[in-house]
């Protein structure tokens, strides 16, 4: 497993100019957490992870003839990176989300036109000790 992405590999905020979209399928299972803190200690500041349901295309599911089978629980992580950085993320992100394990979900990666660079200021408290109410 990687540790870290090398310092000049980190992606940071784009420039303004070419940028990729990567989205990250993953189980319920905790995985988007631990990679959300991983994204955060390297620097990544444009990442949002959101809950969607789903029908597995990775396992064997049984379901009555004609019929759905039932959807889970499912998240879905986006990750915009400037478009010289996306590959070493990519192949980073892989392994962290142990996307390779059975049922680890799926990973994309599509080119942007552009992406606006967006910073918070510096003197913000982190979101690590914040109460959600």
């Amino acid at each position: 497993m990687i540790a870290s992405v090398p310092e000049a590999a980190r992606p940071g905020l784009c420039d303004g100019g070419a940028a990729k979209l990567i989205s990250c399928i993953l189980p319920d299972d905790g995985t988007e957490r631990r990679l959300l803190a991983w994204l955060q200690e390297q620097g990544v500041t444009r990442a949002n992870s959101v809950y969607c349901r789903g029908h597995s295309v990775l396992r064997k599911t049984k379901t009555r003839r004609n019929k759905l089978p039932e959807p889970e629980l499912m998240r879905l992580v986006t990750i915009v990176v400037a478009a010289d950085q996306a590959d070493t993320l990519f192949a980073h992100l892989y392994e962290r989300a142990e996307i390779h394990r059975p049922g680890g979900g799926a990973l994309l990666m599509m080119p942007l036109i552009r992406a606006t660079p967006f910073a918070l200021p510096q003197d913000l408290a982190s979101d690590r000790g914040a109460r959600r109410d």
